[in-house]
């Protein structure tokens, strides 16, 4: 069985590759998906104890629930024949690591990730995740981009 990493972050792209995936999965029928969030310290936000600020991660449980939400509305607007094999699996760390290390740790034959397409000095200073995951890779990556919408 094909084992296929499904990165997502929660944005529309990645909704976008998750509907993919599964029609891909459909097609291919000897296909494991395993959706997969790195959650990174930047996704954390900032409460207030008392004068005390407290800088809070979410749990991997909670971004867990948060996207086994994002993957059934994505199942739902998808007209599949039969049931997928559908892992999710949260980790903890800088992105495109976790992705490439948890493809290692599976054996994964594929990677399947969104790329949203920064501008160049967005690229310049923060790096594209996608570009990262393409180079440092085990196996293939089909990276998947949104078509520009038309003026």
């Amino acid at each position: 069985m094909k084992k296929v990493v499904v990165a997502v972050d929660g944005s529309q792209t990645s909704i976008d590759l998750l509907e993919q995936s599964f029609r891909y999965a459909e097609k291919e029928k000897d296909v494991s998906l395993f959706i997969f969030h790195a959650i990174e310290s930047s996704e954390g936000k900032t409460l207030w104890y008392g004068n005390y600020p407290v800088y809070y991660v979410p749990s991997e449980e909670e971004v867990k629930e948060k996207i086994k939400q994002i993957v059934n509305k994505a199942l739902e607007k998808t007209d599949l024949s039969r049931d997928l094999p559908i892992e999710i699996v949260v980790r903890t760390g800088i992105s495109y690591e976790c992705i490439v290390d948890y493809a290692k740790e599976i054996d994964a034959s594929m990677i399947m990730i969104g790329h949203r397409g920064l501008s160049n000095l967005q690229r310049f200073f923060i790096g594209s995740v996608a570009a990262k995951v393409v180079y440092h890779a085990p196996c293939s990556v089909y990276v998947y981009k949104q078509k520009e919408k038309v003026k």
